[in-house]
């Protein structure tokens, strides 16, 4: 049994195929790990089980079955077992290495096609994310936490193919220095009697102090300090959905006109960002811009700090397990650190916003914490995990994916119109496939001819058959005989 006293329960999903099955594995545990993080909440899991019976069949250590590691009321990992691993070791002797994804996770399991096609706050479009998927979402559909101070920024998003994480990624990128979680719900609970997972999604806070760590408490740090984290510089491109493509700069006012250095800490350094992928107003990229700008333009660190021992914001010990991402860090032996000695908690100085938290304990009841901690607005480790993320949507897709036209883009593509025997007067169509599909419906179109014949007016669009994906395009014959148009086509607000 671990000496922390965590208690291990694993238990099968609301399911036909199984009925509830409960065990409670805290005393066959050998070792144990599980990280939060943010963005995401719960992270992964992995220990070790030594069971007299290891080969047995269980169904609540299966994968998808679900676990909750808890310390008395207080839930430290929330999750469902991904690879469970039957091993027979020369050394170890028969054991299960278990691992879990953290219940967050499932956020990444239903890539969908876009819904939107008028402007809807980021408030909405999780609302009606978690609408069309509320049969098999396994969250909480209580959304009270999902941005409570409903941010009032409106987009025209392009989510075909996207899965509710990068929908939650490029939102709160969208909306500024964001970020969410799936922690366990305060009050709900699920069918085996634990919290069931419930998304949150909120401002960072980089200044409330939640935990503390002086003296003894710490084992080790290491703090960095990178040119790699400092531009005084920012320049954003992006594609509003009415006035199409722009580029906007936003600079620090330290330094003087001409870009010299001025009063800034250092010499003028340019960041410059891509948004086009993502639908904004110039407000909405100004306000990006200006939130990446106020966390590089003075130096910010890199930290990792391992702990034996933590406290809370009073000083109060707490067991290490209970250290979750998304929460502030304030290591008062660092003060000294800043170019006139903080008082209190200073940003950056010596409180940190906590991105990572590890814990590890063994059976002979060495326990350890290893925090990551950043107080920048764009790390790096969150771009690399969008991009793995987006990598394995696509292949899971297998090709199924389709393209769409980012908004503001205009479409132009090539028609024909042909018919052998017309009578004077007669309307003669042909139907249109926009490639790729339009973020959202055109207003019209426009066209240019480029061969024409017996045609009396036209070509127009049939009135109620304009779609994103296209519509239907006639004309009308001049005189009886062969009509023919050919020409090319443009979309008109699209």
């Amino acid at each position: 049994m671990l000496r922390s006293r965590l208690a291990l329960w694993a238990y099968t999903p609301p399911s036909a195929a199984y009925p509830l099955l409960t065990g409670e594995y805290a005393e066959q545990i050998e070792a144990l790990e599980f990280t939060t993080v943010a963005p995401g909440g719960f992270g992964d899991l992995a220990c070790v089980l030594k069971l007299p019976d290891a080969r047995l069949s269980r169904p609540d250590l299966a994968p998808f079955a679900r676990l909750c590691l808890r310390d008395g009321l207080f839930t430290a990992f929330a999750g469902e077992w991904s690879d469970p691993a039957l091993v027979l070791d020369g050394a170890a002797g028969e054991y299960i290495h278990l691992t879990a994804l953290g219940a967050g996770a499932c956020l990444r399991d239903d890539p969908d096609d876009s819904a939107y096609n008028a402007a809807t706050t980021a408030q909405a479009i999780v609302a009606a994310e978690f609408a069309r998927r509320a049969a098999y979402l396994p969250l909480d559909p209580d959304q009270s936490a999902v941005l409570p101070g409903a941010p009032a920024n409106t987009f025209t998003p392009v989510y075909d193919g996207f899965s509710l994480e990068e929908i939650l990624a490029d939102l709160t990128t969208a909306l500024g220095d964001y970020v969410w979680t799936v922690y366990d719900h305060p009050r709900n609970l699920d069918p085996a009697g634990f919290p069931t997972w419930q998304l949150r999604a909120h401002p960072r806070d980089t200044t409330t102090t939640a935990y503390t760590a002086v003296g003894d408490d710490i084992l080790a740090w290491r703090v960095v300090s990178s040119a790699q984290r400092a531009y005084n510089v920012v320049q954003v491109a992006y594609v509003d959905p009415a006035a199409g493509p722009g580029i906007l700069t936003v600079a620090d006012p330290r330094l003087n006109g001409d870009g010299s250095q001025g009063a800034a800490p250092f010499r003028r350094r340019k960041l410059r960002r891509n948004l086009g992928g993502l639908p904004l107003t110039a407000t909405q990229a100004t306000a990006i811009a200006n939130a990446w700008l106020a966390s590089y333009s003075n130096p910010t660190n890199k930290v990792e700090i391992e702990l034996r021992a933590v406290r809370d914001a009073n000083g109060n010990e707490i067991p290490l397990h209970q250290v979750r991402a998304d929460a502030n860090l304030f290591v008062p032996e660092l003060a000294v650190r800043g170019q006139q000695l903080a008082s209190g908690p200073v940003p950056a100085v010596n409180q940190f916003y906590v991105t990572e938290s590890l814990y590890r304990e063994t059976a002979s009841g060495d326990a350890r914490l290893i925090l990551q901690l950043d107080n920048d607005a764009d790390r790096a480790a969150t771009l690399v995990a969008r991009l793995q993320i987006s990598d394995e949507a696509r292949r899971r897709q297998r090709g199924v994916y389709r393209p769409v036209q980012s908004p503001g883009a205009q479409q132009t593509g090539y028609c024909s119109i042909r018919f052998p025997s017309a009578s004077a007067g007669q309307q003669v169509g042909a139907g249109l496939n926009f490639v790729p599909v339009l973020s959202k419906t055109p207003t019209g179109l426009t066209f240019s001819a480029i061969a024409s014949s017996n045609v009396g007016s036209g070509p127009t669009v049939t009135p109620g058959t304009l779609t994103p994906y296209g519509c239907e395009v006639i004309v009308t014959a001049a005189a009886a005989g062969p009509v023919l148009w050919t020409g090319k086509y443009t979309t008109v607000g699209a």
